[in-house]
């Protein structure tokens, strides 16, 4: 289960809480962690097993049978509704409709690692990340990047120990911080495989101007790049899954482990000229099958 959540607290207390997970972590006990990590890690990988013995985690991105009208009925069920927001004191279902949300400005994408996380593996991620981003840019035509400094789009590759233990940090640098945004990352329970909170400017118009994407340090290496492809591109703005969307990496069932086509036309559609930020789903309605049709031209 990957969760997107819109966020609904100050732009600028996130902001500066997002730009300073460099802290050192207040953790547990080097025992306590290890046992900690050490049991989530066998749990994911038997989970992985678990899926591919079922034909899930799909591997293949191109899946034949994608007509327009399939394309138009799931970019609204995925682009135009909000799978979670934060209220009432932590991450509630939403499922509502939604104005589009996409970015304006150039992705910086900045990538932390826990301590927890070794050497060769930061870099295996960092390769799968780049990856994913310049995919990402190819399909929706949007500047995505890694950068070392000034990141807008952070993703953060934690341990369990690191994670759950971060509210220290986050009351030190962001005190008014809502206790909803803290606890959309303290509670993430073990069946959340990863998470992204996406931020929008003050006005719709702006688009989103901040994400951070959390990462579990434990998982195996499909579930890792399911989780990095699937936050990367729900931080874009596909912020909903629909349970009938397929084929499809936004639907929790896991069939597929990667974007597929469908999902990349998507991303292409959601960054259309024809398209503006803080369009209701009623305006974008009118001729969504419309554009799906024109995508599905390209490509």
């Amino acid at each position: 289960m990957l969760h997107a959540i819109c966020n609904l607290v100050s732009r600028s207390l996130i902001g500066r809480l997002l730009l300073s997970l460099g802290l050192a972590l207040p953790c547990l006990g080097p025992a306590q962690a290890q046992s900690t990590g050490d049991s989530l890690a066998q749990y994911y990988r038997q989970m992985e097993q678990q899926l591919l013995s079922q034909g899930l985690l799909r591997q293949e991105r191109r899946v034949p049978g994608l007509d327009a009208q399939t394309l138009a009925r799931n970019f609204m069920a995925i682009a135009m509704r909000s799978e979670y927001t934060l209220r009432g004191g932590a991450a509630t279902s939403s499922g509502h409709t939604a104005p589009l949300r996409r970015w304006e400005t150039p992705i910086r994408l900045g990538v932390r690692f826990g301590a927890s996380v070794d050497r060769a593996q930061q870099q295996r991620d960092l390769a799968t990340i780049r990856g994913v981003a310049q995919r990402l840019q190819r399909a929706s035509g949007h500047s995505m990047s890694l950068v070392n400094t000034q990141a807008n789009f952070h993703v953060l590759v934690l341990s369990e120990a690191e994670r759950a233990n971060i509210r220290p940090v986050l009351q030190q640098i962001a005190p008014d911080l809502s206790r909803a945004a803290q606890n959309a990352v303290l509670r993430m329970r073990r069946n959340t495989f990863c998470m992204v909170v996406a931020i929008p400017g003050p006005d719709p118009a702006q688009g989103l101007q901040q994400a951070i994407a959390i990462v579990r340090a434990e998982h195996p290496p499909l579930m890792r790049q399911s989780c990095i492809e699937e936050e990367l591109a729900q931080g874009m703005g596909l912020s909903n899954d629909s349970r009938d969307a397929r084929p499809s990496i936004f639907n929790d069932d896991e069939e597929f482990g990667v974007l597929t086509r469908h999902d990349e036309l998507l991303l292409r559609m959601l960054y259309s000229d024809s398209l503006r930020c803080g369009m209701s789903a009623g305006a974008v309605d009118d001729y969504v099958e419309t554009l799906a049709a024109a995508v599905l031209r390209t490509g």
